[in-house]
């Protein structure tokens, strides 16, 4: 099998952007080792750029044949010192003692397969070299591991080139270039390979991983031992529910073998001889090493199954269970690893013996009051508020979806109401029952240029610039630059917004204006809530800043260049404080609307928090905290308030009025054996589907084709406020987890303090909300909380869909998040 040459594994990862220093001088021999070319190409070596894996093959192929470092080097400057990390890391073969297929093959031992592999400049028929490059999923950005990646490949293959060590080593183009995987490496996993053969090498002693036992990705510098191999696994590597709570090592868990072989079918296929590849035996290694025995019985099945010709386990094989007990390995979720069937709801050996998947357990009955009752209690205390609330204070009245609380405002007079979107405001404007104003509408121009900067303003938040350009617009300065439309437009969409802003009359508008504008009145209430205007988490591109330094847009590119350097050398998964930049965001406003820059670049400096994604080096996310109004009472009337967020958020401005236990008329079942996140889904969807059938589904977006009939429009993160659903039976399939980058910006803003350490995650059993179940969270019990909150209000709002407070439609939930309004769980 050709697998060097002719194996090519396209991805979703095709489109990954890799940092390198490149030469992009056009190389088609090798220059002489005297010759004064190399001393040229070292100092041309200073162009920090971005590459896919296709544009990388190709430039290092002719024509091109580009001299790189897969490295980025602090001012540009190549040379150890100035090492600030790297991605992508290369093997040489020019000695002829390994061909491709033979380099491929051994990689495949532990199922890793290299991105890339081209001939080299000084490749001929009579002695073939060839460079072997591997991508991986994440930045190296400590040198130690550098050093300890670059010296465990040569020693996984000794037959390369034993200098390539140093950080600044530069590697020229070649001839020919094949793509032969676009998914990069996992990090964690190139580490963990490494560290066994050092282990083997080292003749089973584990002294020369120290290096690595330690926490250097900590704030604190603390951290137990092994932390730094680990770490990042745990808290970035796995997918939410793929994450386990460990236990003591060897002699933690005294485990019935013979019941455990009847749960977990790779366990009683390895015991009784099914040889098992490097990542099968790594995982069940993981799990082995916390049960009593557990590590015993493994090596002595490997022993027993070599000696009978059944197996094949080398001694890199065996000193798995060496490795991964130094390093206190985490257990690796079963389904992850295992190819059975059987295995694919299961999380670790321990919980699969011993725990009923998906059991919810009620900790207190929940009493449910009267529908009219809630009404009525509902009526009285949005009164109460309403007229005597005070001054300063923030009323969350937290309902049941369905309960009416629309019908409320709709007789407010002398307030601002703030609904989520133009449409609900336009929608609820039909139905008001008192005098009121809207605020305006977006207004389309006949000028696409106006169109699209105001869009821009607007998409960003920017309101006030975008009521700017309209000023600059009716300016009789500018009358020969727009249509008498475009103008009329203006003008009339400015009154329209001046009529609102100063007047008594009640106030229709959207969240987002509400959060910018200062209406007269005392009184501001919001038709659900608005948690995503006041906690905003946005994103940038490095990509974006870019592109506005390259084309010298007045003062942007002297200012741009140190602030994209800055974000450059940021470590990812990091959280930082944004610093106060140099810059002048009023300079950058009208080139970003013609700059085509798909991120919000101009509110990252006006930001709170931000932190670099740590799969897409290109990508930072960053977070914007708004206050509520403090001039005002405000009152929040929603069935999905994150209450614990609030609590933290505004502390003694915060009156929790809970009306939420209400009896429905509909039902709701909950089918919790699955953890249905999106990870999980993507095993089992088809047969999730096959159940559901013809029933109107709300999941993840990414998943909607794969049901028969996904509501358009309605997926989880945009729920709210749709009654086209209202008395069907429906289905929702999901347990909408965030990126957990959203979960540790919100934890800034809200003043919580964690480092490394406290960012863990485990498959745990928990209490929440009078449940106790077990669930992929947090270690930390403040992220946990946040974490919870905004999952079970993700939750209910698609739930409320149907409205079953008040029809009898039903609604099947697939997750095993537990909710309060479910009527009965299944597992």
């Amino acid at each position: 099998m050709k697998l060097g040459r002719f194996f090519f594994n396209m991805s979703k990862y095709e489109t990954d952007i890799y940092f390198l220093t490149v030469d992009p001088t056009p190389r088609a021999a090798k220059p002489e080792k005297d010759d004064k070319t190399i001393g040229i190409i070292h100092n041309n070596l200073n162009i920090a750029t971005g590459l896919t894996i296709n544009e990388f093959s190709t430039y290092v192929a002719q024509p091109y044949g580009y001299t790189w470092i897969g490295a980025l080097f602090e001012n540009n400057e190549v040379n150890n010192r100035n090492w600030r990390g790297q991605r992508i890391f290369a093997l040489d073969f020019d000695k002829g003692l390994l061909t491709v297929d033979q380099v491929f093959e051994r990689f495949g031992q532990y199922q890793i397969i290299p991105q890339v592999w081209y001939s080299t400049l000084s490749d001929s028929s009579l002695l073939a070299k060839f460079r072997v490059v591997i991508f991986l999923d994440e930045p190296v950005i400590h040198e130690p591991l550098r050093q300890y990646i670059a010296d465990g490949l040569l020693s996984l293959f000794p037959e390369a080139d034993q200098t390539c060590r140093n950080a600044g080593r530069f590697y020229f183009g070649g001839q020919e270039s094949h793509i032969t995987n676009t998914t990069p490496i996992s990090l964690q996993k190139l580490k963990d390979v490494i560290s066994i053969d050092i282990i083997t090498q080292d003749g089973g002693r584990t002294r020369k991983l120290d290096p690595l036992l330690q926490d250097t990705r900590s704030s604190t510098g603390t951290g137990r031992k092994g932390m730094f191999i680990y770490s990042n696994y745990i808290s970035n590597h796995l997918e939410p529910e793929q994450k386990i709570k460990s236990t003591t090592i060897d002699g933690g868990q005294v485990l019935d073998m013979t019941k455990a072989k009847q749960k977990v079918r790779i366990l009683k296929e390895f015991l009784e001889g099914r040889w098992l590849n490097h990542n099968e035996l790594f995982g069940l290694a993981t799990n082995m090493i916390y049960i009593k025995g557990g590590s015993l019985l493994m090596n002595k099945t490997m022993v027993d199954h070599n000696n009978a010709g059944k197996t094949s386990y080398t001694p890199n094989n065996f000193k798995i269970l060496t490795y991964l007990k130094k390093v206190q390995y985490p257990p690796i979720p079963l389904h992850s690893f295992s190819p059975f069937e059987e295995d694919k709801e299961l999380y670790d050996i321990i919980s699969a013996t011993k725990d009923i998947h998906g059991e919810i357990i009620q900790l207190e009955p929940i009493t449910r009051i009267e529908l009219s009752e809630a009404e009525e209690l509902l009526r009285s205390k949005f009164e109460e508020v309403y007229q005597n609330g005070e001054i300063g204070k923030i009323y969350l009245l937290c309902l049941p979806t369905a309960i009416g609380k629309t019908e409320l405002i709709l007789s407010a007079k002398n307030a601002t109401i703030a609904v989520p979107t133009s449409i609900l405001k336009n929608e609820i404007g039909a139905r008001m029952k008192v005098d009121f104003i809207k605020t305006p509408d977006p207004v389309i121009f006949e000028s696409k240029y106006l169109n699209r900067k105001v869009d821009y303003y607007n998409k960003v938040g920017l309101q006030k610039k975008a009521v700017a350009v309209l000023y600059d617009v009716i300016n009789p300065k500018n009358i020969r630059l727009f249509s008498v439309e475009d103008i009329a437009k203006a003008e009339r969409y400015l009154s329209e917004l001046d009529a609102s802003k100063y007047s008594n009359t009640t106030i229709l508008t959207t969240h987002t204006r509400a959060m910018h504008t200062p209406f007269i009145h005392d009184t501001l209430i919001f038709d659900e809530d608005p948690q995503n205007e006041a906690i905003d988490i946005k994103q940038i591109l490095l990509s974006d800043l870019q592109k506005l330094d390259n084309q010298n847009l007045h003062a942007a590119d002297s200012e741009l260049g140190p602030i994209i350097a800055y974000l450059r050398n940021c470590a990812p998964a990091e959280i930082i404080h944004t610093p106060a930049f140099s810059i002048d965001p009023d300079l950058l406003i009208d080139q970003l609307s013609r700059a085509q820059a798909e991120s919000n670049i101009v509110e990252f400096f006006v930001s709170s928090y931000f932190v670099r994604d740590d799969r897409n080096g290109d990508c930072f996310h960053y977070v914007i905290k708004r206050e509520l109004p403090k001039d005002k009472r405000v009152i929040i009337l929603s069935a999905t308030i994150p209450i614990y967020i609030y609590q933290k958020l505004y502390g003694d401005r915060l009156i929790v009025v809970d009306i939420k236990d209400v009896k429905q008329q509909g039902t709701i079942i909950q089918y919790t054996s699955r953890s249905c996140s999106r990870n999980g889904l993507g095993r089992y969807v088809d047969e999730i589907s096959k159940k559901v059938g013809e029933r109107p589904v709300i999941t993840f977006k990414s998943f909607a084709h794969k049901f028969q009939n996904p509501v358009k429009g309605i997926h989880f993160g945009n729920c709210s406020g749709y009654d086209t659903l209202k008395g069907q039976d429906i289905v929702v399939a999901g347990t909408p987890h965030r990126n957990n980058v959203e979960y540790l910006l919100t934890a800034k803003v809200l003043g919580i303090e964690f480092n490394t350490m406290d960012t863990t995650m485990s498959h745990q059993m928990i209490d929440y909300s009078g449940f106790r179940f077990k669930f992929n969270c947090f270690d930390n019990i403040e992220l946990r909380n946040i974490q919870l909150a905004l999952i079970e209000s993700e939750l209910i709002q698609a739930v409320g869909r149907a409205r079953t407070l008040r029809t009898d439609a039903k609604v099947e939930v697939y997750s095993n998040f537990p909710l309060r309004m479910t009527d009965r769980f299944v597992y």
